[in-house]
């Protein structure tokens, strides 16, 4: 699609220029319809007297640039509206040129200056508010972004914590080796629009950002939109985040690590699993942080697949990894007996799945030297060699690999909250959407 622009006279048009608009129209639309652009006027007012673009204007082109999906630097802003109705996307007046590396440092300096949160909330409320969405739940989670290059991560932290850290963390995207940023979201459930977005460090915890979220925004929330369930993955779950969300409804998973859990799904487990094939799910009520809280043990088919596969592949890796260990040792020679059973005997505490059966110490005989030896030539020294099988099934002291195929093969989810009023369908559906932030 392309809007064209007639030049020349009145009385005879000798040129017509074509200019490209795409999706882009869409884009703008968006952004007029949710009135970003007059928001971000009130917030950072500019001289009109000596600007060319507001800064909303700027933010908007920004927009349009980043949806236009050319994979460009900001810098490169001129060259790719050069070829756009820039008038009719950004304002009347407005020329392509006008759109500079200058122009946007300068409002990206100016939003930084008034707070990157407090500025997107507010515009994020508005957006909620424009759209008619109701934000009774928020999801509360993290993903993170790996960059290329040495940033900041040989200096050390800022106390104050106004500037993050792009260093090595926990990866979401599978790039361990690489330095990243953390950006931490709380979406509303009905469009997944980010009500806060806040950037972080790469080695930051959530179970420490999550508290200091709840801490600093959940109040603003709840007075702005509504909020009033939020709903979050297990890091939300400790004694210290649990007294900050005092004066909020929440959802939450319960850790697997706590003895209380593991109690209750190795007892829980023969009831909800008599029907392999069907959704199970079974409430009791508890306190933990001087809260009273309902906890929800849901059983699900193909949760219960899943887990199987998963197991059944690590146990084939460690299978493995212990055959080999076992090959590698039966080729070793020994020079006594003692040695040979000092190396049995260590292999014996590395192994997890297997056991070892029908071992036997054989005592070889040897030349020293090289080369073929004669025929009355008598060895002259002997090496103790291991012979044995392994086979699979569980070792004695490899209680942790029992514990772990306790708990995963029947896959069990724990869903915890405070609110006594959620219904069972209601709360699991609301935990389900929660995967909808890290993927954002």
């Amino acid at each position: 699609m392309a809007a064209h622009v007639e030049t020349g006279t009145m009385l005879a048009p000798s040129n017509y220029q074509s200019q490209v608009i795409k999706h882009l129209g869409l884009v703008a639309g968006m952004v007029d319809e949710l009135g970003l652009v007059e928001r971000i006027d009130q917030l950072l007012p500019k001289d009109e007297e000596r600007r060319t673009l507001s800064h909303g204007q700027v933010v908007k082109a920004m927009i349009i640039n980043g949806l236009g999906f050319n994979q460009r630097a900001l810098y490169l802003s001129s060259r790719f509206f050069q070829d756009k109705p820039v008038a009719r996307l950004i304002g009347d007046g407005i020329e392509a040129d006008h759109i500079n590396d200058d122009v946007q440092g300068r409002a990206l300096d100016v939003i930084y200056g008034y707070g990157l949160e407090s500025f997107y909330s507010q515009l994020s409320v508005q957006a909620a508010v424009r759209l008619g969405l109701t934000c009774r739940t928020g999801h509360l989670d993290s993903t993170s972004f790996h960059v290329d290059g040495e940033y900041n991560s040989q200096l050390p932290a800022d106390e104050t914590g106004a500037l993050i850290t792009i260093t090595k963390g926990y990866s979401r995207d599978h790039r361990p080796d690489l330095n990243q940023v953390v950006l931490q979201l709380i979406c509303e459930n009905q469009a997944g629009i980010p009500l806060l977005m806040k950037p972080l460090s790469g080695n930051n915890a959530d179970k420490t950002g999550f508290r200091e979220t709840i801490k600093t925004h959940i109040g603003q929330l709840q007075q702005d939109v509504g909020l009033r369930y939020l709903v979050a993955d297990s890091a939300l779950y400790g004694h210290e985040s649990l007294q900050e969300m005092r004066d909020i409804l929440w959802v939450s998973r319960v850790p697997e690590t706590l003895t209380l859990a593991k109690d209750m799904i190795q007892q829980a487990a023969p009831m909800l699993m008599a029907n392999p094939d069907e959704q199970t799910m079974m409430s009791l009520c508890t306190r933990y942080g001087d809260i009273r809280q309902r906890w929800l043990i849901v059983y699900s088919p193909e949760a219960y697949q899943r887990s199987r596969q998963t197991l059944n592949k690590q146990f084939r890796q460690q299978s493995q990894t212990e055959l080999k260990a076992f090959e590698s040792l039966c080729k070793h020679g020994f020079a006594c007996e003692t040695d040979a059973r000092h190396a049995l005997d260590k292999l014996q505490k590395k192994l997890k799945i297997t056991e070892l059966h029908d071992i036997t110490l054989v005592e070889e005989f040897r030349h020293s030297k090289p080369g073929r030896p004669g025929k009355e030539v008598q060895p002259d020294r002997h090496i103790i060699r291991i012979t044995g099988t392994l086979q699979h099934g569980f070792c004695p002291i490899s209680k942790n690999w029992r514990a772990k195929a306790a708990l995963s093969w029947p896959r069990i989810n724990w869903i915890k909250t405070n609110s006594p009023t959620l219904s069972y369908c209601k709360l699991t559906r609301i935990s389900r959407k929660s995967s909808a932030v890290s993927g954002f």
